[in-house]
């Protein structure tokens, strides 16, 4: 918080408020309610994701869903995604569903999603490569550090996999703990065996990311209709945001408001136009989980 709280004031403290003002009442409203609406299907789309990932018989879709939705708003306010652990508990509670099952639906679904938006970004970096030179340097290849990142995550999946098939015969753990990660290692082990799961997994991910990159590119364009290849920039911007969550707590904005400011002048657009943006991000990335998440945490008193 305490980071959060210098980036915003290193980046706030002589914003021309009057200008960001006016860059955002001149944008689409329309744009931006198609945005926020895109990004709350996207959201829908996760939870069903996450039902779709538990072994058969599955808990009530709307259950999980429920339980997904409270876990978003929790991963606003926690950094490094921290509403999933609460999202683990939940599922035992209200579903029914042992911690290693969840663990690994949860585990395997967050994977399959950054894995897809990785190859998205490479495929966009590969089209941003003259601006994304002018952030990094020319010395700087982000495509290989993203594919170096993919890379050991597929290793790492893969090695799981391999090691719960191994654990799969042989006698639980007398601890509490090792069995616990025997049973979600033997768990990953059975989804990503199945090519048709993995299939089918991978087909509902690229659906979300595309929605997820589509909500933040209208919502670009709902601001400022003149930045050069909207899909672009707001990728950049949203990998950036993202990598941010993991340290900053996502309420504070501090993440998109300096990825805005980073990446968005390379595209055309001036310094109260990238905090106009950061302000239509922070909304877009907040009011529909919070219009989704809301009502489930108080049906649940």
């Amino acid at each position: 918080m305490g980071v959060s709280v210098g980036i915003l004031w290193m980046l706030l403290r002589n914003a021309q408020w009057e200008v960001v003002w006016g860059v955002l009442t001149s944008g689409s409203p329309l744009l931006l309610v198609a945005a926020m609406a895109v990004k709350s299907l996207s959201l829908i789309i996760h939870e069903w994701r996450l039902w779709l990932a538990l072994p058969q018989p599955r808990p009530a879709l709307l259950k999980v869903i429920s339980v997904g939705v409270v876990a978003g708003v929790l991963n606003l306010i926690l950094p490094a995604r921290g509403g999933d652990v609460a999202a683990i508990a939940m599922l035992d509670r209200d579903c029914s569903v042992p911690p290693p099952t969840s663990t690994a639906a949860i585990g395997v679904t967050s994977f399959l999603e950054a894995a897809l938006f990785a190859a998205f970004l490479m495929a966009v970096l590969g089209l941003g490569a003259a601006e994304w030179t002018e952030i990094t340097g020319s010395e700087q290849n982000p495509v290989l550090w993203i594919a170096g990142a993919l890379g050991l995550g597929v290793a790492g999946l893969t090695t799981i996999a391999a090691v719960g098939r191994r654990l799969r015969e042989r006698p639980v753990p007398s601890s509490s703990i090792l069995a616990l990660i025997r049973q979600t290692f033997v768990q990953i082990a059975g989804m990503v065996g199945s090519g048709r799961y993995l299939f089918v997994h991978s087909i509902a991910a690229v659906l979300q990311v595309v929605m997820v990159v589509a909500s933040f590119s209208i919502a670009l364009v709902a601001v400022t209709s003149t930045v050069d290849a909207p899909i672009t920039a707001a990728s950049m911007v949203l990998a950036v945001s993202s990598l941010a969550a993991f340290v900053l707590p996502p309420t504070m904005a501090a993440g998109p408001a300096a990825a805005c400011s980073l990446v968005l002048p390379h595209f055309g657009v001036d310094a109260a136009g990238a905090l106009a943006y950061a302000t239509v991000y922070w909304a877009v990335a907040h009011l529909p989980a919070l219009g989704l998440g809301l009502p489930a945490i108080f049906a649940r008193r």
